[in-house]
């Protein structure tokens, strides 16, 4: 199966997807104006396999991380109303249906974050993934909800990574 058909595969299923679930977390307080607890909610309807786990603080702030059957990784830090990080990471399969999967949950995450700015920054960037996956990706990009998004591709480790951060 070519990247491309891989492309609008995830695209078609993303319409599914977005059909079937709310795409926006609620309000919060400061740093991203997310509710920790309503994004995992968000989240794990999404994605049955993840389960949020506490783990070792960062800079002093909760760390919640959650890893699905597929290897994707959540991470959210910060108090439960000021989030300060939010991650998503992925490393790619051989197994094609395994990513179109995978890659149709980081659609979802990208458009829950960044709302339809966000959804179609990650396109952009996996159109470019797709006419050459050998290259690395680095892209910054600001939101009007006041938030930074950062999208990466190592070709080396196979590593797909987006992070949100406030601006």
């Amino acid at each position: 199966m070519s990247l491309s058909v891989i492309v609008r595969n995830i695209f078609l299923a993303f319409v599914l997807l977005i059909s079937c679930l709310p795409a926006h977390a609620q309000s919060g307080g400061a740093g991203m104006r997310l509710n920790r607890d309503v994004l995992i909610k968000k989240l794990t309807e999404a994605d049955k396999d993840l389960v949020f786990k506490q783990d070792t603080d960062i800079s002093l702030l909760p760390n919640f991380i959650a890893v699905d059957a597929n290897g994707s990784r959540a991470q959210l830090i910060g108090k439960p109303d000021e989030l300060m990080i939010v991650k998503w990471t992925y490393v790619f399969k051989p197994d094609e249906k395994v990513n179109l999967i995978e890659l149709q949950k980081l659609a979802w995450f990208a458009n829950t974050l960044g709302d339809q700015e966000g959804l179609d920054w990650f396109f952009a960037q996996l159109a470019e993934l797709g006419k050459d996956y050998k290259k690395p990706i680095s892209e910054i990009r600001m939101f009007d909800s006041k938030r930074k998004g950062e999208i990466s591709y190592s070709p080396k480790e196979k590593t797909f990574t987006m992070i949100f951060t406030p601006w």
